[in-house]
């Protein structure tokens, strides 16, 4: 259909793809459609094989007190293909951006951290401006081990708090870039009616 081509394709990738993903994916859909934009396709999708089980019982309680529904919410895992159908990859942490690197590097040139968007740059750590040199910034084999404020901290097997606060972290940043969200939007459709 060549409206569903027009569209921009937002990904968010975490670990199991059963808190802080869907929790993004829920939240930028609420925020779409309190604005009446229909333009975006939003999904979600995680590094662990984990296809087909439900969000953690937290994540959907925590969401619904926000007015997102995650109940028919089911994991699936990050693949080669949903990669490339997506304009912009949203990631929780370095770890989600070494699992694309690994599985599709040309995916680099449309993905970021979360935090950082739209600038790769980070005051912590030097971080290359190229997504190509993304091989050579420090990656971690478990997110645990940093402490990186440029994170969204993984909760599960936290307490009810930790959701919430996960929740209203991942909130804060999709208020934060949703006026770039509808630029790279009304940019992909101006260049496919030109």
């Amino acid at each position: 259909m060549e409206k569903d081509k027009e569209k921009f394709k937002v990904l968010f990738v975490c670990t199991g793809n059963s808190c802080r993903s869907p929790m993004a994916e829920g939240i930028l859909k609420r925020m779409l459609g309190e604005n009446k934009l229909d333009n975006f396709e939003v999904f979600s999708a995680g590094t662990y094989n984990m296809n087909g089980a439900p969000p953690s019982l937290f994540a959907i309680e925590v969401a619904k007190n926000r007015s997102v529904d995650l109940s028919r919410h089911r994991s699936r895992q990050l693949s080669r293909r949903i990669l490339r159908e997506a304009d912009l990859i949203l990631a929780m942490s370095d770890v989600h951006l070494k699992a694309i690197r690994e599985m599709d590097e040309k995916a680099l040139e449309k993905t970021y951290l979360l935090k950082t968007f739209p600038s790769r740059q980070r005051r912590d750590f030097q971080h290359p401006t190229n997504a190509g040199d993304f091989q050579q910034d420090r990656l971690t084999s478990d997110e645990d081990d940093s402490q990186s404020v440029w994170y969204i901290k993984d909760p599960i097997g936290g307490s009810m708090e930790d959701y919430n606060l996960c929740f209203l972290e991942i909130e804060n940043e999709i208020r934060r870039i949703f006026p770039e969200l509808k630029r790279k939007a009304g940019e992909k459709n101006s260049k496919a009616h030109s």
